[in-house]
């Protein structure tokens, strides 16, 4: 495979991971973020990124798809956002 295909397939699964990290933080435990869906969305692949390069000694070869450690990636991800909401002024949506 082309190196820049990998690349790019990489991008696209932080950003992927980015949006159902933030499906499940915002969606379904119904967490209030500033600037609501898209700042969540914008959060979650920060999240995702720095959960990848961060945590990835941690859950080493647990799960690794073109390179990119998935579990750290989405559990990072989902502790920003929600770190995120909790730090930002709302809370809770109601």
């Amino acid at each position: 495979m082309e190196p820049w295909l990998y690349n790019l397939i990489g991008y696209a699964l932080y950003i992927l991971l980015g949006f159902l990290s933030t499906i499940f933080v915002y969606f379904i435990l119904k967490r209030n973020v500033l600037g609501r869906f898209w700042a969540a969305f914008v959060i979650g692949i920060i999240g995702a990124v720095l959960g990848g390069f961060i945590l990835d000694d941690i859950f080493k070869k647990l799960t690794e798809i073109y390179n990119i450690n998935v579990l750290a990636s989405v559990f990072f991800s989902c502790v920003l956002i929600w770190f995120y909401s909790v730090v930002a002024p709302g809370g809770r949506k109601k």
